[in-house]
């Protein structure tokens, strides 16, 4: 039978829950979800204090493999955790060698690698080592037919009811891609006048 695909719901669940896994390797065509993940994970785990000396945050084209396996092995200070985000990943060459890591990986390191615009093989080493201990995520791209329902549960979720002719005007006007959809649905909200909670056609076209 084959595995079931994790959902980004899914991983927040478990992150939400405070269960957390030695690796998260994001990666994918959408970068909202890939970012949502990330976020998460930089703002929720580790409070203020501990994150200043706990929480690292690099770039694919500043770093190579050994020195995100040596912030890896690097030990928590006076905290349970610590969080080595790794952006832009796709830019790393030999990103293979991770997995000699994955062996072995530190319990108290959360790793997460953002590879945006593509995806690892899912035939190579690397990825099974991923799956066998941590999470590998595919953030795929929304289909058009898809657009009203997640506009409609994004709104739902911030309190706000949206006609559904001034859904399938937003879909249509932004297009498929989710960053710039919930930038748009964040600026309806700001615009919204006090006390109101639906968002008409007629709000579409004076804002968007």
């Amino acid at each position: 039978m084959a595995k079931q695909e994790l959902t980004c719901e899914d991983v927040l669940k478990e992150l939400r829950a405070k269960q957390y896994r030695p690796i998260y390797y994001l990666m994918g065509e959408e970068s909202y979800y890939i970012d949502l993940i990330a976020d998460y994970i930089a703002e929720n785990v580790l409070n203020e204090t501990e994150k200043e000396f706990n929480q690292t945050v690099v770039y694919g084209a500043d770093v190579d493999v050994s020195t995100i396996i040596n912030a890896a092995k690097r030990y928590p200070m006076m905290c349970e955790h610590q969080v080595v985000i790794v952006k832009e990943a796709q830019a790393i060459r030999n990103i293979e060698e991770l997995a000699f890591y994955l062996q072995k990986p530190l319990t108290s390191t959360i790793l997460v690698i953002c590879h945006k615009h593509g995806t690892l093989d899912r035939r190579k080493k690397l990825a099974a080592e991923i799956e066998k201990r941590g999470v590998l995520f595919e953030s795929k791209k929304i289909k058009e037919a898809q657009l009203p329902a997640f506009i409609s549960s994004y709104m739902k979720r911030k309190g706000i009811d949206m006609e559904p002719k001034a859904t399938a005007m937003l879909s249509d006007f932004v297009g498929s891609d989710l960053s710039r959809l919930t930038g748009e649905l964040e600026k309806l909200i700001i615009t919204l006048p006090p006390n109101q909670k639906r968002i008409t056609p007629e709000q579409i076209e004076k804002n968007i």
